[in-house]
């Protein structure tokens, strides 16, 4: 069984991520492919879904404590952030908008009951915002 939280950063350009359920894998091209953690034990894994809503590389691949969301960016274009719901594997449709001030984005992680989603930029600013499906923070 691999450990809970690897590292994120691996060589040749893919960066993995474990979540409970699921593992993430974001590469140069922008995909994420999200696999089924109990479907790995097999050779012929293949992903539940192909994420393709990014065209540069990931630099970032975050799941929230309980599983249910998976935040992905790359920090080679503005606004290069998206969260994937895991349970329908498909992103949100109406957040980031094109007037969020993401610019470009270094790192994202939810707080530890998946309340807020930080986002740090590059422009040294630390962006804070609430999701409101979840009461704690």
């Amino acid at each position: 069984t691999p450990p809970t939280r690897p590292s994120s950063h691996l060589s040749s350009g893919i960066n993995a991520e474990y979540g409970e359920r699921h593992l993430a894998v974001g590469g140069d091209s922008g995909v994420v492919n999200i696999y089924n953690r109990e479907d790995l034990s097999t050779s012929k894994a293949t992903p539940l879904r192909a994420v393709m809503n990014l065209t540069t590389g990931i630099n970032n691949l975050t799941f929230n404590s309980t599983g249910e969301l998976l935040a992905i960016s790359s920090k080679k274009v503005k606004q290069a952030l998206r969260l994937i719901n895991l349970h329908s594997l498909h992103c949100a449709p109406n957040w980031p908008t094109g007037k969020t001030p993401l610019s470009y984005v270094n790192s994202v992680n939810f707080s530890p009951n998946s309340g807020y989603v930080g986002i740090g930029t590059s422009k040294g600013t630390a962006l804070l915002y609430r999701l409101n499906h979840y009461k704690s923070f």
